[in-house]
């Protein structure tokens, strides 16, 4: 009877060592997949980090062509080179400092626009192009003054709406 009670707790342990092994086995595969899965959100989070930081710069720098654009546009062609550098960096602090830029314009003759090319480079080595045609600005008046003729006062229409609108509260029944 003794060897039939061992036999029979032999046989008994046998399937908790096996569910125990399993249990084992199954909390290594989980915790792979779960190492897999963090490896792959942690490579597509960088990346997208990456593509960001890209998109920003990309962003700043058409900000910075369109900017240079519209200084060659308002002096015009002929003058910009007299009034403005047309290579160098952007002044330390302004958005762009970390860009280097220059200008080449190719006067146009009678009646034929100026080609303008304005080119940026990064501090990290992206290049920036964008080229145009601007017309010479025609006739001999200088650019008008653009002030104001009287100078504004924001603070005081700031008070003068403010108790208009409480002047017009006060009325409401």
């Amino acid at each position: 009877m003794n060897t039939a009670r061992r036999t029979r707790s032999c046989s008994m342990s046998q399937p908790r060592a096996l569910r125990r092994g399993f249990a084992l086995m199954d909390a290594i595969v989980a915790g792979i997949l779960l190492a897999i899965g963090m490896i792959a959100v942690l490579g597509v989070s960088g990346h997208a980090l990456t593509m960001q930081r890209r998109g920003e710069i990309d962003i700043r720098a058409a900000a910075a062509l369109d900017e240079l654009l519209s200084l060659v546009l308002t002096e015009g062609p002929v003058d910009f080179e007299d009034l403005h550098p047309t290579r160098g960096k952007f002044d330390a602090g302004s958005p762009y400092d970390d860009f280097e830029y220059e200008i080449d314009i190719a006067p146009g003759g009678a009646g034929v626009p100026a080609h303008v090319v304005v080119s940026l480079v990064h501090d990290s080595g992206r290049a920036y192009s964008i080229e145009t045609r601007i017309a010479e600005k025609r006739g001999d008046e200088p650019d008008p003054v653009r002030e104001p003729y009287e100078p504004l006062d924001r603070a005081a229409r700031w008070e003068e709406r403010r108790a208009a609108r409480e002047g017009a509260t006060e009325d409401a029944p």
